[in-house]
């Protein structure tokens, strides 16, 4: 039994045509899609935090974008170079110990706020490459 398969790509080339036309960094437009959708993760983040003394809050942003090779990301949460008992502190508030409750403050932001990160990113990449 043969069975054809017809793939069609309508409207690809006229979107290529102006993304040529427009001369656009698209590296540039990703950094700047990942950094907004990141933004909205920290601002998520920021609402959630335990605030005793307020240094969890003040160790936390938006670390990049980096790019390697084609893979584009942003670190968001506890700064990477965050000193130890700061980072001891972070974890325990998101997962809880033996005689402390978890206020989780990371994974709440995910769950609520990934959807606005998305359309965040999708909004970045809308006006400047104009897509769809």
């Amino acid at each position: 039994m043969t069975i054809r398969v017809k793939f069609a790509t309508k409207g690809f080339e006229e979107w290529l045509e102006r993304v040529a036309q427009a001369e656009l960094d698209v590296d540039r437009v990703t950094a700047e899609a990942l950094q907004a959708g990141g933004e909205v993760l920290l601002e998520g983040m920021l609402k959630r935090v335990p605030r005793l003394t307020g240094n969890l809050a003040e160790n936390l942003s938006v670390d990049g974008p980096h790019q390697d090779a084609n893979y584009h990301f942003v670190w968001v949460g506890l700064n990477r170079d965050v000193d130890a008992d700061t980072a001891r502190y972070g974890t325990v508030q998101e997962y809880g110990a033996a005689d402390t409750p978890a206020q989780p403050y990371i994974r709440p932001a995910l769950d609520a706020d990934m959807n606005k990160a998305r359309k965040a990113v999708r909004q970045v990449f809308k006006e400047k490459l104009g897509l769809e």
